[in-house]
């Protein structure tokens, strides 16, 4: 009787997999695959090069706190107070 994970021409899972594994390592050496990763990073690079700076967040805590919290309540001390 043959166990659960093993396959009918005797290869198991693990095999397939570490065999799968080296196939993806073998191919991420060739050239397109390093001028794809290269281009992928000068993308990303371009997209936070235009991000806005103020993201809305105070770091100043060490939490990543709102600045400004939008609420119903309309109180002494919120900047829409007297408007």
């Amino acid at each position: 009787m043959t166990e659960y994970n093993e396959a009918p021409g005797g290869e198991t899972y693990q095999q397939r997999v570490n065999r799968r594994m080296r196939q993806e390592i073998a191919e991420s050496d060739t050239a397109w695959v390093r001028a794809q990763k290269l281009a992928d990073y000068l993308w990303q690079a371009k997209l936070d090069a235009e991000a806005p700076l103020d993201d809305d967040w105070d770091y100043s805590t060490g939490y990543m706190d709102r600045r400004h919290k939008v609420t119903c309540h309309r109180g002494r001390w919120d900047r829409t107070f007297d408007a």
